[in-house]
C-alpha cells in the first residue's frame, strides 16, 4: 500500500504506512526494510520542502532522467 501511495505522489500517507509496517514486522529483515523505506520517504519529504523547484523538475522527468514520453 505504501509503495502505491508513493507512486500516486501521496508521500506523507506512504510514510505512515511504512512506519506501521515496521511496527508489524516479525523478522529483523522486515524491520530493516520497512525502516529503510520510511527513512527514504522522510528524506523525500524534506527535499520537497527545502527545494520545491527541484521537486517540480524531478516530477517532470521520466525513467533514466529523460522526459516523460508524451509529455510536453
Amino acid at each position: 500500500m505504501a509503495q502505491l501511495l508513493l507512486q500516486q505522489g501521496k508521500v506523507t500517507e506512504a510514510l505512515t504506512y511504512f512506519e506501521r509496517a515496521a511496527e508489524l514486522s516479525r523478522t529483523e529483515g522486515e524491520i530493516v526494510n520497512a525502516l529503510s523505506y520510511a527513512e527514504a520517504t522522510r528524506t523525500q519529504l524534506e527535499v520537497q520542502q527545502k527545494y520545491p523547484e527541484l521537486t517540480r523538475v524531478l516530477q517532470g522527468m521520466g525513467p533514466m532522467g529523460g522526459p516523460i514520453p508524451g509529455a510536453r
